[in-house]
């Protein structure tokens, strides 16, 4: 199972940036939110999120991150009063080599994911691919505006706990409730 702060972080991450494409088209065209929406459709932005670019740019991240490769790093040893080091450091001298390879660092959490875990991502991605193709069946669309209405309602909903006062230009938790 993914740690529950690396989930939460790329959720953030992935609601943001849809809502703050929708919002920017809705701004510039002047347009419903359904139609901003329908608009995003045809962008890069979802072309790129429809064929699972930001996973994988987020797992090969992670991949980069292996601890694999600091088996032979002079910070191993050194001393420090860095706590996230010092972590680091339990992990590289405790950890058989194997382990190391099978161990990736999430730097915006601080949490650790095994190969299983990145698998459970890269299933995530193809499932997200799926909802969002729109280019095999275009009966498709009303799932894929769905899921787009759920990435915008999260962001929305995440926006009302951290910043209540904060206008929300797209309405979603009041139009499409």
């Amino acid at each position: 199972m993914i740690p529950e702060k690396v989930r939460e972080h790329f959720e953030e991450y992935i609601n943001q940036e849809v809502y703050v494409q929708i919002a920017v088209i809705k701004g510039k065209e002047k347009i419903t939110t359904k139609s901003a929406i329908n608009k995003y459709f045809s962008s890069n932005h979802f072309k790129d999120l429809s064929s699972g670019k930001p996973y994988d740019h987020f797992i090969e991240g992670l991949k980069d991150k292996c601890l694999g490769k600091l088996i032979n790093s002079p910070m191993r040893n050194t001393a420090t009063d860095d706590e996230v080091i010092i972590e680091l450091q339990k992990k590289l001298n405790k950890l058989s080599p194997e382990e190391l390879n099978d161990i990736f660092w999430e730097i915006e959490t601080g949490e650790y994911l095994n190969s299983f875990q990145v698998k459970e991502l890269e299933d995530e991605k193809e499932a997200i691919i799926e909802k969002l193709n729109l280019e095999k069946d275009a009966s498709k669309s009303d799932e894929a505006f769905e899921t787009i209405i759920n990435f915008c309602k999260k962001y929305e909903e995440l926006c009302a706990k951290k910043y209540p006062e904060a206008p929300l230009p797209l309405e979603i938790l009041n139009n499409f409730n």
